[in-house]
């Protein structure tokens, strides 16, 4: 290999190099140098020099060289106010340089374990090694390479306290096993300095369990296949050595999110095609919104019922054999079973002939986490429950034949709905009454002191205008009306307009176009204030740079007191 000639060639090839002629690279894996560690060496190299040289190779085309390993000593070597530094120069590939930088970092002593999983992940990354040629070449074992590995997926508030001895590794290891989001919930609720309920301190058995008790979710709960589940490394059942069986616990939020909004999805659209008449239906509790949103934008028409439906009866399953102890036991279990089952069926005919007669309605309705047939009472039914009891045998027969030809204008509008989804009119010339349909809807956003342009008196401030009122509007409206209409309309919508999004531009277009003194005004007053802030915050910038250039020359002038040791040299090794 190419690294295995490095020590010959150093011993033939140190020089002196101007500091000057020297930059960083960027295959250097330590972000961090301390400043009082970096004091004490400049210290030590004004007094003795640099003992040992650092590594550097040549940019091509230029007089320059880049760093390979070494940086602390460059580092350190300016602050001391050195002109040049010895330095062996090394003709290498990137794949070598890189290689170098690292393998040089991980054999510092004060090396962080974050900073560790940094070079042994930027040794993966070269392709040149795997982790059972990096335990051989360290001398570490498989499994403390693949742990170490796993800290560079801790957010940086965590790493944080793992550098700064705050945390344990061995704490750390169980955090990194979880994905970002919780890693944040658990930093900011148990970790974070002042937390009410702090995790600091606990062993990292004890981490562990509270993180799978607060943070994750059992499988079991979900009714989507799990067959993937059984292999992830998310599953917190593939986390443990020992595991108590199940599904275990899923401590991947945005994938459960999405398997189970998938199979909410999938499941609905099959419901859909059992059952072609029946509606599909969301309510305030127990939904999934982005299996309804999913839904919606596929073309489906998901309707939010604000009165409780209840779920279809399900069919009670047949006992079986094996699970009783004596055929007394199974048989009495069996009688049961079939008294249930004949109920079930008697309650079932009992909801069909309901629905039938336009009593009762069918839905589809989507849970957080199961698709379920449900029923309830039709709006013509709750409307006529109080005067049902009151009407004789042929009126109950006249009523059901009404209710009949009201189903018939409902299914008729329901498939017509999804026929006019599915249909490309963009050829077609948009026509006066479509133009009227427009104006229906934009009637939503009509302000009450303008009631009176479009004849109607008076309403209570709770008032909206009815269907009925809407559709006498827009049977014959002057041009007036209508930009009356479209302007509360364009109004209406600027109650979104906030910070510098989209409706806030067009809002101010439009005030500059409607009341442009107005706005002049506004924007004056709040400019004014602007320019005495920006005034004050100018002035503070000029005393703290005046501070700073009075400060940098006795700093320079000053000196440390660490005492002169070469072991602080020749301990160094790349940085």
């Amino acid at each position: 290999m190419e690294t295995a000639n490095i020590q010959s060639v150093a011993e033939n090839n140190i020089v002196s190099v101007a500091l000057a002629n020297i930059q960083p690279s960027s295959y250097n894996p330590r972000k961090h140098f301390d400043e009082v560690s970096l004091a004490e060496l400049a210290e030590n190299i004004r007094q003795q020099g640099v003992l040992q040289p650092i590594g550097v190779r040549p940019i091509a085309d230029t007089d320059r060289f880049e760093i390979v390993f070494g940086e602390r000593r460059y580092r350190a070597s300016l602050m001391a106010g050195m002109e040049e530094i010895a330095a062996v120069i090394l003709n290498v590939s990137n794949e070598t340089a890189a290689e170098m930088a690292v393998t040089e970092n991980l054999q510092r002593k004060d090396v962080t374990p974050v900073e560790e999983a940094t070079a042994y992940q930027k040794l993966m990354e070269s392709g040149r090694h795997d982790v059972q040629s990096l335990a051989v070449q360290f001398g570490k074992n498989e499994n403390y390479i693949r742990t170490r590995l796993k800290f560079v997926s801790l957010i940086p508030e965590i790493v944080e306290l793992l550098e700064k001895d705050e945390i344990t590794i061995s704490v750390a290891s169980e955090i990194c096993r979880y994905g970002t989001d919780i890693q944040k919930e658990v930093y900011e609720k148990h970790l974070k300095a002042g937390s009410y309920n702090s995790w600091r301190g606990l062993k990292a058995a004890e981490v562990a369990k509270f993180i799978e008790r607060d943070f994750t979710t059992d499988l079991s709960r979900y009714a989507f296949d799990k067959t993937l589940c059984a292999s992830c490394p998310h599953n917190t059942n593939n986390m443990m050595l020992f595991c108590e069986g199940g599904c275990g616990n899923c401590a991947n939020r945005s994938c459960l999110a999405e398997m189970n909004a998938s199979y909410l999805v999938e499941k609905a659209v099959q419901f859909v095609e059992q059952y072609p008449s029946v509606s599909l239906c969301y309510q305030d509790f127990n939904y999934n919104m982005v299996a309804v949103e999913r839904l919606t934008a596929m073309g489906y028409e998901v309707e939010h019922l604000k009165t409780y439906a209840t779920a279809y009866p399900e069919t009670p399953v047949a006992p079986e054999k094996e699970e009783y102890d004596t055929t007394e036991e199974y048989e009495q279990a069996y009688k049961e079973y079939e008294q249930d089952f004949s109920n079930c069926m008697e309650k079932c005919k009992s909801i069909h002939e309901r629905i039938d007669t336009g009593e009762l309605m069918f839905y589809i309705r989507i849970e957080q986490k199961e698709i379920v047939l449900c029923y309830m009472a039709s709006a013509a039914a709750n409307a006529d429950v109080a005067t049902e009891k009151t009407l004789s045998p042929v009126e109950k027969l006249e009523k059901q034949d009404e209710r009949n030809k009201e189903i018939v204008f409902e299914k008729t509008v329901a498939d017509a709905k999804k026929q006019i989804l599915d249909v490309d009119m963009s050829e077609s010339k948009f026509t006066q009454d479509e133009d009227k349909m427009i104006y229906f809807f934009l009637l939503s956003s009509l302000r009450r002191e303008h009631f009176g342009a479009f004849g109607i008196g008076e309403k209570e401030a709770y008032h909206h205008l009815t269907d009925e009122e809407k559709m006498d509007i827009i049977a014959n409206l002057t041009a007036k009306q209508k930009a009356i209409i479209r302007r509360d309309f364009l109004i209406d919508n600027f109650k979104g307009a906030y910070g510098n999004n989209a409706a806030a531009t067009l809002l101010l277009d439009f005030a500059r176009k409607h009341m442009p003194d107005t706005l002049a005004g506004i924007e004056s007053e709040y400019n004014e204030v602007y320019e005495k802030r920006h005034k004050r915050i100018e002035e503070r910038k000029a005393a703290l740079l005046a501070k700073e250039r009075q400060t940098k020359p006795e700093e320079a002038a000053e000196t440390g007191d660490a005492q002169p040791e070469a072991q602080l040299q020749t301990e160094e090794v790349a940085a």
